[in-house]
């Protein structure tokens, strides 16, 4: 009898998708870009407000959407205030996909429940059908109601926001330094289409890069025909926009990076992309910074799922250079290749509370300013010292000198996570000149290791010591390399000494805050 009920349950859901596709209006009002006007309203409101013949419908976000290990989804919406007028009585759940911001003409009807049956609160209960074809791990969730031939949207498209509770490594993370090396700890995953060899078990950071040379995994703006006719193009751009702007994109990017995950011994820290606030390092044809970040949101949100779901410990990071808070304007040619961090931040933020806030992390990179110097206390020897100097002290960039600059935001009340707590923020490049010579070069190491040693906001700081290109050599000679090796080690405070007395300073607060 239960078997019969459920598929006299199935055609009636099939019969209610063709009614929708075929037979009413569909309108959506959730927000297809993110803007500081929203930025602003999800960190106050629960609801949404869209004036409909006269009458004010709330969209609710007061919504939760989580799984179990057995992989019972549930989603759960709260209405706090009247809902439009019903034609047939029933609420709909939808399934969108992460490209999806409306309900239109054959999005998938999930389930259905009368109005009659809640009261102020409504709750569905569905498989994620895991690592299936028909899997909803990546898909997000809202409640519909059919109101004068017309479907509305009701609760905002929220995700599952749990996937860890899938994941079958639960192991716990491995004790950690706060001192790592690229190459060492650290390792880039360089995505092409292809599925290369497990990850090596000593790298327990990864950082993902789209290569641009697969199709599916390279979003289509990001493509050689669309540079071709980029308005504000990027001379050779070094990484690319992944792809979850279709299926075929979010299915690429779903299982390959199940597979890394699933074959990274190691991997407990994932990075996505590099400097994802800059062009030249996450291409994307210029459109505007909200629909850039719109697109890198649906990305981080697939694959954070596919790493999760996979490693229940592991840590996933949105990537950001240096350039904080600079507030260029559409008159200047740098706003068309970067955006400011902090902005950046701001508004991924929203769009990620917007649909399931989940616990990403920040990885930042602190190089001096300008990277080739390191003598950063003392900028009489830098060509136009002065005005870098000026910046930092602004924190216009941000640099191991004002990490506070960043910390502090991220301790800010929006940018918390969904416990209340600071994300977790790594400095997971740097490199210092040895331009200058070869004690400035180590006096500089150790001073950007002081400066995160304490900090209770910085887990850890990854250093690039091998690094050499003609705008910058921070490859290091016996001396510095000595330094380098040893001030994180048993004798630290020996090395940091001799850092500050070389410096000039008694204190390090004295040029770090």
């Amino acid at each position: 009898m239960q078997k019969l009920n459920g598929l006299k349950r199935n055609i009636v859901v099939c019969l209610i998708v063709g009614m929708l596709a075929g037979g009413m209006g569909v309108r959506s009002y959730a927000a297809e870009v993110v803007g500081e006007q929203i930025v602003e309203q999800i960190s106050t409101n629960d609801i949404d407000g869209t004036i409909i013949d006269g009458s004010y419908v709330l969209k609710s976000r007061n919504v939760r959407c989580t799984v179990e290990k057995n992989g019972n989804v549930t989603y759960t919406a709260a209405f706090h205030n009247t809902l439009p007028v019903s034609d047939d009585g029933l609420l709909y759940l939808f399934e969108l996909a992460p490209y999806e911001y409306d309900i239109k003409e054959g999005t998938k009807v999930i389930d259905y429940k009368n109005i009659e049956q809640f009261g102020s609160q409504l709750s569905f209960t569905f498989p994620v059908n895991f690592r299936q074809p028909d899997t909803r791990l990546y898909s997000k969730f809202a409640i519909g109601i059919k109101s004068g031939g017309v479907i509305y949207m009701v609760t905002e498209p929220t995700y599952i926001t749990n996937p860890e509770a899938l994941a079958w490594n639960t192991l716990a993370r491995s004790s950690r330094n706060k001192k790592s090396t690229q190459g060492e700890e650290f390792n880039n995953i360089f995505m092409d289409g292809t599925f290369g060899p497990q990850v090596a078990g000593k790298f327990k950071t990864l950082q993902v890069l789209n290569t641009g040379d697969s199709k599916a995994l390279t979003h289509p703006m990001a493509r050689k025909d669309a540079q071709r006719t980029d308005l504000k193009k990027i001379r050779k751009p070094m990484y690319y926009m992944f792809n979850a702007s279709d299926e075929e994109g979010v299915k690429a990017l779903a299982t390959t990076m199940e597979y890394y995950v699933a074959n990274s011994k190691g991997g407990e820290n994932w990075i996505i992309g590099n400097e994802v606030n800059t062009r030249l390092w996450n291409y994307m044809a210029w459109t505007d910074w909200n629909t850039y970040i719109k697109e890198y949101t649906q990305v981080f949100r697939v694959m954070y799922n596919a790493i999760m779901s996979t490693n229940a410990n592991a840590r996933v990071y949105v990537c950001i250079d240096q350039i904080w808070d600079r507030n260029l304007t559409p008159s200047e040619k740098e706003y068309y290749q970067f955006i400011d961090g902090k902005d950046f931040l701001e508004k991924f933020q929203g769009l990620i509370k917007l649909e399931g806030d989940i616990g990403w992390g920040v990885a930042q990179h602190p190089y001096t300013n300008p990277m080739g110097y390191a003598k950063f206390w003392d900028m009489s020897g830098c060509k136009n010292g002065n005005i870098y100097a000026a910046q930092v002290a602004a924190g216009e960039i941000v640099t191991f000198q004002n990490l506070s600059v960043l910390t502090d935001f991220m301790k800010t009340p929006t940018m918390l996570d969904a416990n209340g707590n600071v994300r977790h923020i790594i400095l997971s490049e740097i490199g210092l000149s040895n331009k200058q010579g070869s004690e400035i070069q180590a006096a500089a190491l150790c001073a950007s290791y002081a400066a995160v040693v304490d900090n209770p906001y910085i887990d850890e700081i990854i250093y690039l010591p091998a690094y050499s290109d003609p705008g910058m050599d921070a490859s290091l000679d016996g001396f510095s390399q000595s330094i380098y090796n040893e001030m994180d080690g048993v004798n630290s405070m020996q090395y940091l000494e001799w850092a500050k007395s070389y410096i000039g300073v008694h204190d390090w607060s004295e040029i770090i805050w």
